[in-house]
């Protein structure tokens, strides 16, 4: 008998398991490669995103002098570069500033900063193109041709001490469009001629910056540190373009979650054709009993299957790659055309598909080795006399296991039976249990990438966390003690038609008392500001007869103490006396760098300004106690940031300064609202007090929300199809080990134990498999959600939303896995148990 004939007959012989390990093969071949089609997609999608949203720079450096520029002129790494002048910046009022800057041709292609809506970039010295926000807060109208008149002022480095102050009058020639994300910074743009920047900044050191690309993308970070080292420059003074370099991989945590993703599917497809190929080769132990005594060597019965495996490969693997290359293109077409359009679907296409072809088909073939090389080599090696038997495998039962115990306790004689079978064959529980890992693992990932968005969730929402801010806060506004909104202001936001919620709060920046003795000298503030700090420190002996100096805090007043929930890192138990008590909680980098500490008193003081004149007035001063620790205040306010930060409750505020009111209104409202309509209203509202300024955030960031929504989806489609393959590897594991078990279900039936009762066994079983497989899950989890929403300060690592998420997964899963099992057990007790039972070798 040649071994042709041989393969033959268990091919046909075995036509269902055959054919589902080809399907099988198929699958995952396909999937290899879409998953590699597709994330090579979604990283040009990133890449091109990245370049037009963040300029395509790599780097830039904040210049000390002039001098300093010949060192990037020089490098021959460097392929391009150019230089910024900064001639000052334009206080707007209620804490928006205006940038007013000059960018050679190089700096405008690289940093891709300017989007130019109407008109044209200055060339005269007179000349001006502005920001549209500058001129819907000015309210100028038919504004090209116009002059305006704009006061500036220069600073160092630093940006604490000013270098010059001026005064000109600009026409303007040219509207920027409004960048929403500098929107929200409280900043926007004024473009201005070489010729005007050169003539007005009246320092020594015109260009304040440099901005550069490398010749090579890679390893940038190590290009910037040795143009650092060679130049004796500080790292410090230069800015990498982080999120441009994520995009185009030259950080591996681009890499990262694609790698996983290759192996989690590699690991769920070795699992499925593992529990296949095992099941077939356990049909055929008798078989290969047979054989070896009539002569066949072991090396010649692992050719058999080597060869039938070569067969399943030779005709599932071409197939998977004609099947995957369709998938992807479809795809591409009614997936990312959908999302984007068909053109930027066509621009994003990569030239080097083949090298994924390569890369999935090697894929396949080791995942393929990987999955039978156990069975095979177990079949070989089988004593032709053991062979024939029904099985040689020493079944050993702990009855004293905590599974054993609780089982046997809770589940009675169901249990004990449950327990013993899952015992037995602990190859076919380890894929039970491994398969519900794998789908536990997926979809928990699934759900944190596709709920990690970039507006929810990044650092933007500590300026605007709703989607409308109005407020009344610039840094004069701070210093002074008069009234901005009170209470029926409030009331008459919330009575707005569509507005669903309204935090209120306060802005102040109070001065503290810091013990210089206490500054942690290690810290890079002590570092860099020690000889102001020094400098600056009172001449007043206090408290203990130690020196003080008086430093700004950034103090938000809150009424509503939940913000603080997720923030707080010691002194939650105070919380509940934050509005009775003097107490206020400081940030952590306040902490740590002032060696404050809970339980402490500090003096906080409030210098009383005329907000118009800036003449002083008088000094507010009250001892509050440190309740608390945070890692940082909720809410950054546009016009009064500061190094340091803290937070109190508003009525507390009220008391300190005399006066009940409030600075801020941060306005959340329906999904399916009238956004033009309270938009209005709430301008009314401005109109109507003559106070503050409103920042429709949430209009003006629809197009921001779109490309990271686009992104989201694309990868969220990555994995989703992941867990379609997790979960048909999950249920065909239950399916095979069920079928298997044909002969032993008979048996229970043949001793009297009737249907009802096998099914509760073997859905008490199924039961087992989906609870130790979820918990086993929770640790990966829970590693990689950190990983992906490290990024995102706003997000929780456990928070209420991702554990009701984990219950709906659970819930979902467990029903599937449950149907499953009964569908497949209905099945199974259908044919004739005793015609089962005669079969039994």
């Amino acid at each position: 008998m040649e071994l042709i004939d041989v393969v033959k007959s268990y091919i046909i012989k075995n036509k269902k398991n055959s054919l589902l390990i080809i399907v099988s093969i198929i699958i995952s071949t396909a999937l290899f490669l879409v998953m590699n089609i597709i994330s090579e997609d979604a990283r040009n999608i990133m890449i091109n995103q990245a370049k037009q949203n963040l300029g395509t720079k790599h780097a830039q450096y904040g210049l000390r002098n002039e001098k300093e520029i010949k060192y990037f002129e020089k490098n021959s790494s460097i392929d391009k570069l150019g230089k910024s002048m900064l001639l000052g910046f334009n206080e707007m009022g209620h804490g928006q500033t205006l940038q007013i800057v000059n960018d050679d041709r190089v700096v405008q292609e690289l940093d891709n900063s300017y989007d130019l809506k109407e008109g044209n970039f200055p060339i005269k010295e007179n000349e001006i193109a502005i920001d549209s926000w500058y001129i819907e807060q000015k309210g100028i109208e038919n504004p090209i041709g116009k002059s305006i008149e704009l006061k500036y002022t220069g600073y160092d480095s630093t940006g604490k001490h000013v270098l010059y102050q001026g005064e000109k009058e600009f026409k303007i020639v040219g509207i920027l469009k409004c960048n929403p994300i500098l929107k929200a910074q409280a900043t926007c743009i004024g473009f201005i001629s070489e010729e005007c920047a050169k003539k007005n900044i009246t320092v020594e050191n015109k260009y304040n910056q440099v901005f550069f690309k490398f010749k090579k993308e890679k390893d940038i970070t190590n290009q910037v540190d040795k143009i650092a080292q060679e130049n004796n420059l500080s790292k410090a003074d230069f800015l990498i373009n982080k999120d441009l370099l994520l995009a185009i991989s030259d950080s591996m945590s681009l890499k990262i979650p694609y790698i996983i993703i290759n192996v989690i599917l590699s690991l769920a497809t070795i699992l499925l054709i593992y529990n296949i190929f095992y099941i077939l080769l356990s049909s055929r132990r008798k078989d290969f009993g047979i054989l070896r005594a009539i002569g066949f060597t072991p090396s010649e019965i692992s050719k058999t299957m080597i060869f039938e495996v070569f067969i399943y490969a030779i005709i599932s693997i071409p197939i998977g790659l004609i099947l995957g290359g369709i998938i992807a293109n479809l795809s591409r077409e009614y997936i990312i055309g959908v999302i984007y359009d068909m053109n930027y679907a066509n621009l994003i296409k990569s030239q080097s598909y083949m090298s994924l072809y390569i890369i999935s088909t090697l894929l396949s073939v080791l995942t393929i080795i990987i999955a039978v090389y156990k069975p095979l080599r177990e079949c070989s090696k089988i004593d032709p006399m053991v062979c024939m038997k029904k099985s040689d495998e020493k079944i050993k039962i702990n009855q004293k296991s905590l599974v054993s115990k609780f089982m046997t306790k809770f589940f009675k004689d169901y249990g004990n039976i449950a327990s013993k079978n899952i015992q037995r064959n602990k190859k076919r529980t380890n894929l039970a249990i491994a398969s519900m890992i794998i789908i536990f693992f997926l979809m928990s990932t699934l759900y944190t990438k596709s709920t990690s968005n970039f507006l929810s969730d990044n650092g933007l929402r500590h300026w605007i966390p709703g989607d409308y801010l109005l407020h009344n806060i610039d840094y004069k506004s701070a210093g002074d003690n008069k009234m901005s909104y009170d209470k029926v202001t409030l009331q008459a936001i919330k009575n707005i038609d569509g507005v669903t919620k309204v935090n209120p709060s306060r802005a102040k920046i109070l001065d503290i008392d810091i013990d210089i003795e206490k500054i942690d000298k290690k810290s890079s503030y002590w570092t860099q500001y020690q000889n102001d700090i020094e400098a600056q420190a009172d001449s007043i002996e206090f408290r203990e007869g130690k020196k003080v100096y008086r430093e700004q805090f950034e103090v938000m007043g809150i009424e509503n103490d939940k913000i603080l929930d997720d923030r707080i890192i010691d002194g939650k138990s105070n919380l509940k006396d934050i509005d009775n008590k003097p107490y206020i909680y400081i940030d952590k980098y306040s902490s740590e760098t002032l060696k404050i500490k809970v339980g402490d008193s500090i003096k906080a003081n409030l210098d009383v300004s005329d907000s118009k004149t800036g003449d002083y007035k008088e000094t507010i001063s009250k001892d509050l106690i440190v309740a608390g620790i945070i890692d940082y205040i909720p809410l950054t306010s546009q016009g009064a940031g500061c190094t340091f930060g803290a937070v109190m409750s508003v009525n507390q505020m009220n008391k300190f300064t005399g006066i009940s009111t409030y600075e801020r209104f941060d306005i959340w409202t329906g999904k399916f609202a009238n956004q033009k309509n309270i938009e209005s209203e709430l301008k009314q509202i401005i109109e109507n007090s003559d106070k503050g300024i409103l920042i429709p955030y949430k209009s003006e960031s629809a197009g921001l929300e779109k490309s990271d929504n686009q992104k989201a989806m694309i990868m969220t489609l990555v994995v989703g199809v992941i867990v379609l393959l997790s979960l048909f590897n999950c249920c065909n594991t239950i399916v095979t080990s069920i079928n298997s078990r044909s002969r032993e279900f008979a048996l229970f039936r043949g001793i009297g134990i009737p249907k009802d009762e096998v099914k509760k066994i073997v859905v008490l079983e199924s039961c087992i498999y989906i609870v130790v497989g979820f918990i086993i899950s929770i640790i990966p989890t829970l590693i990689v959600r950190y990983i992906i929403i490290k990024s995102f300060e706003t997000i929780q690592l456990i928070n209420l939303k991702f554990i009701i998420a984990v219950i709906l997964i659970l819930l979902v899963i467990s029903a599937i896995i449950i149907i499953t099992t009964l569908k497949t057990l209905k099945n199974v007790q259908g044919e004739d148990f005793i015609e089962q039972i005669k079969t039994l070798e």
